[in-house]
């Protein structure tokens, strides 16, 4: 006798709004939808949101993350709850021609990459300085960082201290130098990175002596 089995498969249910919460939990925001007092759904939803929580990985601790998890339960309920979230503001579904803005790549950047981003800055912010000692000790540290980002990315690779001096000055727009009387491993020395290695002359060190009565 042959037996029928009554099964139900996954491409025949209800697509998955967000795949990566699963069924159960797209069950139970649709069962929110149904609860008419407020309050209740408020509570429901709320201990929704902790089990989705727990469900994904990421900084559990910002604000961030939970507004984005209260996106999440929205969008899985087609926007159909009166559930208030922490914040205070009820997502409302994208315009359906929505595009996200443009990323703007740098292209300025496009021949130093290896020395980062952040070196850009330190550049931008040293030319703005007025002509100082303050100023130079600056400059010889940027060329000191470039060349620990370039040996960091090019271990094998022996770096000229002319080419970091060289670049340091295409970088800036030919509007810095590295300074005379500066190591570009200064970053390499605590003593010289504390500011007692510069163009300033130095100072004589004196001991104090402890004098004893007899």
């Amino acid at each position: 006798m042959d037996r029928i089995l009554d099964m139900e498969y996954n491409a025949e249910k209800e697509k998955l709004k967000i795949p990566e919460y699963g069924r159960n939990i797209q069950n139970l925001i649709y069962h929110a939808k149904t609860i008419e007092d407020q309050k209740e759904q408020q509570i429901f939803i709320e201990e929704i949101v902790e089990l989705m929580k727990k469900m994904k990985i990421g900084n559990k601790v910002s604000p961030e993350y939970k507004d984005k998890i209260w996106i999440h339960v929205y969008k899985i309920a087609d926007y159909e709850l009166t559930a208030i979230p922490p914040n205070g503001i009820i997502p409302e579904p994208k315009p359906a021609d929505f595009k996200p803005e443009k990323l703007n790549y740098p292209t300025s950047e496009k021949h130093f990459r290896h020395y980062g981003h952040f070196i850009h800055s330190l550049i931008d912010k040293a030319i703005e300085l007025e002509p100082s000692l303050k100023k130079d000790q600056f400059v010889a540290l940027i060329g000191a960082y470039m060349k620990l980002a370039y040996k960091t990315w090019n271990p094998d690779h022996y770096v000229n201290d002319k080419i970091i001096m060289q670049e340091l000055y295409e970088m800036s727009n030919k509007q810095l130098t590295f300074p005379d009387g500066y190591s570009i491993d200064m970053l390499l020395d605590k003593e010289k990175l504390n500011g007692t290695y510069s163009s300033a002359p130095a100072k004589r060190r004196t001991t104090k002596r402890k004098i004893t009565k007899k």
